[in-house]
């Protein structure tokens, strides 16, 4: 195979490979704003708000760090709020998880007077686990997203690079000369 062949097959693959990336490039970039759109559409209505900074305790503003004050709207600040949360659900009952306190419940009997203070522990820590849950979800969504737009950044840049580079070897395949060399009488690129 000559040089000038073999440049427009290596030329043709690398452009062929560099449509695709930038294809699927644009694609992910699409899908990562598409996912940031959708999590902050869905936490934006909900109006979570974190306490000023002056309004929370040492440990409270460790969790939240410089989201104090502000709205959730988006995955970092739904993922502070969960921990903002959790800090608040391990003040009750000692620690215990929901479940763990569930099943202290089940385990007294219904006219045990201990039982109406457990049940309100079981109601608050089912409430704000799945609250924090559904924060969580949407950090990973945004995790996810994020990660999509700068994997579709990379893809277009070096679906473009190759694509320059595609160029060149087009450019240089018509620049090809095959000149016969005297000695041998084969073709050689010069």
């Amino acid at each position: 195979m000559d040089r000038k062949v073999w440049d427009r097959v290596v030329s043709g693959a690398g452009a062929l490979m560099a449509f695709l990336l930038v294809a699927v490039g644009i694609a992910a970039v699409y899908g990562g704003m598409f996912g940031q759109d959708n999590v902050r559409d869905r936490l934006q209505p909900q109006n979570i708000s974190f306490a000023p900074a002056d309004a929370m305790t040492p440990e409270e503003s460790a969790e939240v760090g410089d989201f104090a004050g502000q709205k959730v709207e988006n995955g970092a600040q739904a993922e502070a709020f969960s921990r903002y949360i959790g800090l608040h659900l391990q003040g009750i009952n000692g620690g215990k998880t929901y479940s763990e306190t569930s099943s202290e419940a089940r385990a007294l009997e219904e006219d045990d007077p201990a039982r109406a203070e457990v049940d309100g522990m079981v109601e608050t820590l089912f409430r704000g686990e799945t609250l924090r849950a559904i924060l969580l979800n949407a950090y990973g969504w945004w995790t996810i997203s994020t990660l999509a737009l700068f994997v579709g950044y990379g893809m277009i840049v070096a679906g473009l690079i190759l694509a320059a580079l595609a160029f060149l070897g087009f450019r240089h395949a018509r620049k090809v000369a095959l000149v016969a060399t005297p000695a041998t009488g084969t073709r050689a690129a010069a």
